[in-house]
């Protein structure tokens, strides 16, 4: 039987997220998680680990110059994408 190395099972993921604002703005979220490879649960650390907000940004069309971009899976099972721009603060 072969002993793990302490801490070796563990790395680090970044989740980045777009929250809806009440003003119809996204802003950037993203969060740092430790995953385990042996029984694969994430959990977050608050500390020393804030969560990093940038924005606002607005939702823009596929044929639009973007600034950020993230691809997710639809109720269809298939690969969409949002685009998202960069606008200055209100």
């Amino acid at each position: 039987m072969k002993v793990g190395i302490k801490g070796i099972s563990k790395f680090d993921e970044l989740i980045v997220t777009f929250k809806k604002e009440h003003d119809g703005t996204y802003t950037k979220q993203t969060k740092k998680l430790t995953r385990d490879r042996l029984t694969n649960a994430c959990k977050y650390y608050k500390k020393n680990n804030p969560i990093i907000e940038e924005g606002p940004y607005t939702r823009v069309n596929a044929g639009v110059a973007y600034d950020e971009k993230i691809e997710f899976e639809d109720f269809h099972g298939q690969k969409s994408f949002l685009y998202f721009k960069s606008c200055p603060p209100a």
